[in-house]
C-alpha cells in the first residue's frame, strides 16, 4: 500500500510541469519549450554622425568615425512549437566615436564624440525547419534603445567646450538567420538583423542612422 501511495505521488510530481505546460500552451509539440542563450557579433552604422560630418568637414576638420564596432547580447524566450517563438534581449553595443580635428591659425583644434548604446528588444520569430539539426528562422519585433552621448572640444591641448546629451526610443527590428543543433537541448545560431532608425538626429551628433547587425550565438533549451 506504501508503495502503490509513493508511486503515485512521484507520477503526480513528476507530470504536473508537463500537464500544466500543455494546458497553457494548445500549440505544444517536442521543439517547445524555455530558452537562453548569448551572443557576440559586430555592428554596422553606414550613416551615423553624417550630418555632423558634413558641416565639420566644411570647416576643414578630418578625421575618423566607426562605421563598424562589436556588440555582445543574453536572449531569452518561449518555443511555442516548431514553427513559431517569442523572445526578449538586451544588447548592448561597444562604444562609438568620432573624432576630427584641423590646424587652424597655429591652433590645433579637436572634437571628440562618444557614445554608449544598448537596447531592450522583444520579437516574433518564424522557423522553419530544414532537418532535425537545422532551421531557418524570421524574426520582427521592437527595440527600446538608450544613447548617451559625450561631447568634448579642445584647442592646444585645452579643453574650451564640454557637454552631455541623452537621448531614448523604440525602432522596429526585423532579421534572418539559421541555426544548427548540436544536442536536443543546445544549438548555435548566426543571425542578421535590421535596426530601424536609431537614434536623433536633433539630439545627437550621433545623429539617426539604420543598424545592422551581425551575431553569432549560443543557445541551450531546457
Amino acid at each position: 500500500m506504501k508503495k502503490t501511495a509513493l508511486f503515485f505521488a512521484i507520477s503526480s510530481i513528476v507530470s504536473t510541469p508537463l500537464f500544466a505546460q500543455d494546458s497553457i500552451n494548445p500549440f505544444a509539440d517536442e521543439k517547445s519549450g524555455f530558452y537562453l542563450g548569448l551572443g557576440a557579433g559586430a555592428a554596422s552604422y553606414d550613416d551615423a554622425y553624417s550630418a555632423y560630418t558634413d558641416r565639420v568637414e566644411s570647416l576643414g576638420y578630418s578625421g575618423h568615425k566607426t562605421k563598424r564596432d562589436g556588440l555582445a547580447k543574453v536572449f531569452g524566450g518561449y518555443r511555442i512549437n516548431k514553427y513559431f517563438a517569442l523572445e526578449a534581449n538586451y544588447t548592448r553595443f561597444a562604444d562609438t566615436e568620432f573624432d576630427v580635428s584641423r590646424l587652424f591659425f597655429n591652433n590645433y583644434q579637436n572634437l571628440e564624440v562618444d557614445n554608449e548604446i544598448s537596447g531592450y528588444g522583444v520579437k516574433a520569430v518564424g522557423i522553419y525547419p530544414v532537418s532535425k539539426s537545422v532551421e531557418l528562422n524570421a524574426s520582427f519585433g521592437l527595440m527600446k534603445w538608450k544613447i548617451e552621448e559625450d561631447y568634448r572640444a579642445s584647442a592646444n591641448g585645452r579643453e574650451i567646450d564640454k557637454e552631455s546629451e541623452t537621448a531614448k526610443g523604440t525602432s522596429k527590428v526585423f532579421g534572418l538567420g539559421a541555426s544548427y543543433s548540436l544536442t536536443n537541448n543546445v544549438a548555435f545560431g548566426l543571425d542578421w538583423e535590421r535596426i530601424n532608425d536609431l537614434g536623433d538626429k536633433d539630439k545627437l551628433h550621433f545623429g539617426e542612422t539604420d543598424v545592422d547587425t551581425f551575431t553569432l550565438s549560443a543557445k541551450y533549451t531546457f
